[in-house]
């Protein structure tokens, strides 16, 4: 229901205070009251201002007193100021959303109009300046500009060092929405014949969306910009300088600004495409951060946990990756993964390095279309173990206890630490644990521990009993969890991966594993209650077994003599790889 037929007092005291307006002041008239075709109650009134009367109609919002109204030219489409929301739009006043209130009526609105419209008209010839009540934002800059440039810090770099007056050859990636067009520059064909890339721009967009090239030229910051009335001025004043443009796209360098143009032959028309500068260079990470760089982790499973944590890392830093699983992406994954329709039918690996790509352009990802314990051939399996166990960290986003035993023994092998997290059926609560070889037990000691301090409680969490991926409907379906309830664990899962990686001394975290709630269930009263679990000391370290001196020397000369035969090119297993 309307404000004013629920707050008759109020409609009453905003009719007498501008009816007293009117009354006061010779600058002011009002014409008429109306409802319009919403039912929103207008005001039709005169302003005079500079020798002039504008014409104006006051609207009252539908959330009125909560938002403020808005003043428009009434029947008239110039524009009359330099604080106009486009030409014959609503005027820009000292009353917005962000300083309006509730104790504001529309008579504020009114002379705040005037006030307005006789500063930048005071008679006469000159014209005066209205300060603003607030500076244009790039996203109000941009409401209406279709074709967008977005110049990349690195390429911004380069502009200055670019011959003068020496075309040169640019690839412009279009990236089509349907709201805009965004270009970008991935790389520039330099006048010695060599390429320089963009190492900010993600290597697949180019081959992902549509990419031409077009020329680029820097010109001298005394020479004029060409005119962008029409085609034949604009070719004109390119040959000015001595260059020409056959090209749909081109590329004006003069001084440190960047100008980019779109030709449309066919109309005989160029539109002046809006550059996006880059924001000044600001740290947003702590200095901590900076060696992740220089860490790969290992994601084994790469479903919704899995591709949640794994894009937080590309995106806190990580330089590295080895991603494992052998699934597809189907579109009923897309409830909690952290992919999306377009890459729907793909498996997740490829799916999610292209993810992570998007994410940290800088990244390395090494890719495993493998199930790690499922049936593949031995030969396989034993490579990317050894891949894992290169990885500065591993994190288990399988949920399965033997895919878990198996990086564990990886893991302790490697003295490498794991990660390892999962989301409870009904998304009521998860766990996060942290495996350190010599300070925490392995993983299997861990979780015995685990479930023997949920036992003890009295209420085991429940849990799937198989894959979410297997089909067969006669076993047990996959729990129920929405995607908030998935993300709050893997982001927790990943700051315990970033302090193992970044190795801070304490770590940030005094328990090695976390059983989190989010709802009331199980062992938890209520949401964000966590319990910190003690699994106790690693166990002694198994006894090794010392050989002999003459023990030593005899298996010693046996690798001996296996590597002269191959060293002297003798081939005993012609059949082996």
């Amino acid at each position: 229901m309307s404000w004013y037929l629920t707050d008759v007092a109020r409609f009453s005291a905003e009719r007498q205070a501008i009816e007293c307006l009117a009354q006061e002041v010779d600058w002011f008239a009002v014409k008429t009251w109306r409802l319009d075709d919403r039912l929103r109650l207008v005001l039709d009134a005169e302003i005079g201002a500079g020798g002039r009367v504008y014409p104006i109609y006051l609207q009252y919002p539908d959330m009125f007193p909560h938002t403020p109204p808005s003043v428009f030219p009434r029947g008239d489409t110039a524009r009359w100021s330099a604080h106009q929301f486009g030409a014959g739009g609503e005027l820009c006043l000292e009353y917005g959303p962000d300083t309006w209130t509730a104790n504001n009526n529309g008579r504020d609105l009114i002379e705040s109009c005037y006030k307005l419209l006789a500063t930048e008209n005071p008679g006469g010839d000159e014209l005066g300046d209205a300060p603003s009540r607030h500076v244009e934002s790039l996203g109000q800059s941009l409401r209406i500009r279709y074709s967008r440039y977005l110049l990349t810090r690195p390429f911004c770099a380069l502009l200055g060092r670019l011959p003068l007056r020496v075309p040169l050859e640019v690839n412009l990636v279009s990236l089509y929405h349907k709201e805009s067009v965004v270009h970008v520059v991935d790389k520039v064909l330099l006048a010695d014949g060599t390429q320089w890339t963009d190492p900010t721009v993600p290597s697949q967009l180019g081959s992902e969306y549509t990419e031409r090239r077009v020329p680029i030229c820097r010109w001298d910051e005394t020479d004029i910009l060409p005119s962008t009335e029409s085609v034949d001025n604009f070719d004109s004043g390119f040959a000015a300088v001595g260059n020409v443009l056959e090209a749909r796209y081109g590329l004006i360098v003069r001084g440190s600004e960047l100008s980019v143009y779109f030709l449309n032959r066919t109309k005989n028309s160029v539109v002046d495409v809006a550059v996006i500068s880059p924001l000044p260079d600001a740290t947003r990470l702590d200095a901590a951060h900076s060696v992740l760089a220089a860490k790969r982790v290992a994601i084994v499973g790469c479903g919704s946990l899995g591709s949640k944590a794994a894009t937080m890392l590309a995106r806190s830093g990580v330089g590295g990756f080895v991603l494992v699983d052998d699934d597809i992406l189907l579109p009923d994954n897309l409830i909690r993964n952290d992919l999306d329709w377009r890459d729907a039918g793909v498996h997740k690996v490829p799916a999610l390095a292209r993810r992570l790509q998007f994410v940290n352009p800088s990244v390395d990802v090494l890719q495993w279309r493998v199930p790690l314990g499922g049936q593949d051939a031995n030969e396989s399996a034993d490579a990317m173990l050894k891949k894992i166990s290169e990885c500065d960290l591993i994190l288990d986003a399988t949920a399965d206890p033997n895919v878990l035993n198996l990086l564990s023994a990886v893991a302790g092998f490697a003295k490498k630490p794991v990660v390892w997290a999962e989301v409870f059926g009904g998304g009521f609560g998860g766990l996060i644990a942290r495996y350190r070889p010599g300070i925490e037990p392995p993983p299997p000691f861990m979780r015995r521990a685990i479930e023997n301090w949920f036992g003890e409680k009295g209420s085991m969490p429940r849990r799937t009993h198989r894959p979410y991926e297997a089909i067969d409907t006669s076993i047990d379906v996959p729990m129920i969890a929405d995607d908030a309830d998935v993300s709050v664990i893997a982001a927790h899962a990943t700051r315990f991966a970033i302090d193992l990686l970044i190795d801070r001394a304490p770590s940030l975290f005094p328990n090695s594993v976390y059983a989190i709630g989010l709802g009331a269930d199980s062992v938890f009263s209520q949401p964000f209650e966590t319990y910190p679990i003690d699994v106790g000391a690693p166990p002694p370290e198994p006894e090794i077994i010392e050989l002999s001196d003459q023990e030593k020397a005899t298996e010693i000369a046996t690798l001996l003599e296996l590597l002269k035969d191959k060293i002297g090119g003798a081939d005993s297993s012609p059949q082996d790889n």
